[in-house]
């Protein structure tokens, strides 16, 4: 058994042992099997480890690969919704767009044509009158802070108030219907 430490302290530290030591210890034929053995074993580690650093390369190139097609996927993605987006009116419009500005900063208005009012920083509660006067109908507040949320929205005059209800409640701190001839704001 002192015979083996000693073959696997020359392997690990040759430097320290001479080639007679060396000789002298593998004479014995058991001992070079031994030796052998362990040549063998070092040689399978060394490919192994070899073969894994190409693995790890191959690996790191599939991941960046992969990061480049999913990049390349939600930026067609994203293209895509905003065509989609921008497409909800497919008939082509030719006019020219004309806007006027209100002095007043809290309620500055834009008016286009085609029957476009555009709030900026408008209070709810201005907003839900102007519609509640053009379309007929009573507004009912049961939250009053709800009255003063200050918002930033377009409105087409020609859709539907229920249209416009449901592109209000886009908002995340508005929650609107509009039932029995009366708009609710919560």
């Amino acid at each position: 058994m002192k015979d083996i430490e000693k073959l696997l302290r020359m392997t690990e530290r040759p430097q320290d042992y001479s080639d007679e030591e060396l000789q002298q210890l593998l004479s014995d034929p058991e001992m070079q099997d031994y030796y052998e053995l362990m040549v063998k074993a070092e040689t399978g580690f060394a490919q192994r480890k070899q073969k894994e650093n190409r693995g790890g390369r191959f690996t790191m190139l599939l991941k960046i690969a992969a990061m480049f097609v999913g990049v390349l996927l939600l930026s067609g993605i994203a293209y895509a919704a905003y065509h989609y987006a921008s497409s909800g009116n497919h008939e082509p419009q030719t006019q020219e767009v004309e806007i006027s500005r209100s002095t007043d900063t809290h309620q500055q208005e834009q008016t286009e044509p085609n029957s476009i009012r555009t709030f900026e920083n408008a209070e709810l509660q201005q907003i839900l009158q102007e519609l509640s006067n053009y379309y007929h109908v009573g507004v009912e507040f049961r939250n009053e802070q709800a009255r003063h949320i200050r918002l930033y929205t377009k409105w087409d005059t020609t859709a539907s108030l229920s249209q416009i209800v449901e592109r209000l409640n886009g908002f995340e701190k508005v929650n609107i219907y509009y039932s029995n001839n009366q708009i609710f704001a919560e």
